[in-house]
């Protein structure tokens, strides 16, 4: 069975070899394995500024993965992919997740183990992000700053929950008392609980 492999180049002034150049290569790496390379996707440097580094050619090989129209990504080298960390991981959690495998030339490593990794990886960066929120939630409370919602004043919870029994809607009923549509419906929620207990 062909294996239908998609060739990835980008361009950047920190690597040696152009994206002509690794797609040229990876063609030839490609045809020594009897791969059958249907899509070759590039990317040049658009701004050194951060930020605005715009890589279409790598956002049309993740679509192509997604979609199954690949086997499997060539690249030079693992540098080649993502901007961060986080986006790398995402892009090698892109490709298990649609079954893809990936061939790094560079390191000529192919990805069970690297996608075993980027398991790994995304997993720290979940929890590295959920311990960091932690960790501000802890300081706020320990410095008595009020987390979550604003509470809203008696006057307004009041105000809102006469406009609602008047018979208007949790839009008006929000709109007159100066607080959301989603605060309203709270409102309305528990006066609809209160009066069946009662």
């Amino acid at each position: 069975m062909s294996i239908c492999a998609a060739i990835y180049g980008r361009s950047s002034p920190d690597y040696s070899l152009t994206a002509e150049q690794q797609i040229d290569h990876l063609k030839a790496v490609a045809d020594d394995h009897g791969w059958t390379v249907v899509r070759v996707f590039t990317d040049r440097p658009t701004s050194i500024r951060k930020g605005l580094d715009r890589r279409p050619g790598e956002a049309a090989l993740l679509d192509a993965i997604r979609n199954g129209a690949i086997d499997r990504v060539c690249i030079s080298s693992i540098c080649r992919v993502g901007k961060t960390v986080p986006d790398l991981v995402s892009f090698l959690e892109t490709c298990r997740t649609a079954g893809v495998s990936l061939w790094i030339d560079e390191q000529r490593v192919e990805t069970p183990a690297l996608f075993d990794f980027s398991k790994m990886m995304a997993l720290h960066l979940r929890q590295a992000r959920r311990g960091r929120i932690l960790q501000g939630l802890a300081a706020s409370r320990a410095m008595s700053i009020p987390c979550g919602r604003p509470r809203i004043s008696r006057a307004r919870s009041e105000k809102a929950e006469r406009e609602l029994a008047a018979g208007k809607g949790v839009r008006e009923a929000a709109r007159a008392a100066g607080i959301s549509a989603a605060s309203a419906s709270r409102l309305k929620n528990a006066m609809s609980v209160a009066a069946a207990t009662a």
